[in-house]
């Protein structure tokens, strides 16, 4: 939200601020999302548009595969070494429907100094950078902004990115803080795997990783502390800051 605050508090033009819904967004987020609703139309006479998938997550998770070897087997979860199956249909079908009318558009992309990634454009959409090319922002300057204009996510004090409750291309030490501080979404995440036992893909971790296998790392953690290091980088950018 820092770069929508700064684009509009300096001018730039912003015809729609678009919150992709996946339906597995923490409490939170949701919470959150209503709250700069409430401050973009106030301020500035903006609204958030929220877009939102035609199926559900556990519709695509459960449903079975109708081509290729797998032909007639549970889906089961996106499979951490490829693209996720519920980013597609949750975030880029839906977005690509809202622009479709619009013809050629431009969309701002919230990557920040640092980070050294771009999306290619295509014949009618092109796309910018601002807090990295012209706010010359990192993300820990976008946190301070959002702590200085009592704007913080509140998810931010316990994660380092946003997306999906249940991402399974989150980092280790953001599934730390699921075990720890979201235990339903956690349970969640272990009623899936034990529903799935046995389709083409019933693991969330890498290294077929289960949840057991999880629990006893993240409580030696928690016990021992420093010993342990979890990694703080995500698996695989899922492009969430779109």
């Amino acid at each position: 939200m820092t770069m929508c605050d700064l684009l509009l508090k300096n001018g730039y033009p912003v015809d729609y601020i678009v919150f992709s819904d996946t339906l597995q967004e923490f409490k939170e987020m949701y919470v959150y999302i209503e709250k700069l609703k409430e401050y973009f139309l106030g301020r500035y006479g903006k609204e958030i548009i929220t877009l939102k998938p035609k199926s559900t997550f556990e519709d695509w998770c459960f449903g079975t595969l109708e081509k290729g070897k797998g032909d007639g087997k549970v889906r089961g979860l996106p499979l951490v070494s490829n693209p996720c199956y519920w980013r597609r249909e949750s975030k880029v079908k839906p977005q690509d429907e809202f622009i479709k009318p619009f013809g050629e558009v431009h969309i701002y992309i919230g990557f920040t100094v640092g980070e050294n990634r771009s999306v290619q454009n295509t014949d009618n959409t092109t796309f910018s950078y601002p807090l990295k090319d012209v706010f010359r922002m990192t993300e820990e300057d976008c946190k301070q902004y959002l702590i200085n204009q009592e704007m913080e996510n509140p998810l931010y004090r316990h994660f380092s990115r946003t997306g999906c409750a249940m991402c399974p291309y989150q980092s280790e030490a953001s599934w730390f803080n699921v075990w720890k501080h979201y235990p339903s979404t956690w349970k969640y995440v272990k009623d899936i795997e034990a529903k799935l036992n046995g389709s083409m893909n019933d693991f969330w971790f890498m290294n077929y990783k289960t949840c057991a296998d999880m629990e006893k790392l993240f409580r030696k953690i928690e016990k021992q502390g420093t010993l342990f290091d979890l990694s703080d980088e995500p698996l695989k950018d899922c492009f969430c800051k779109i």
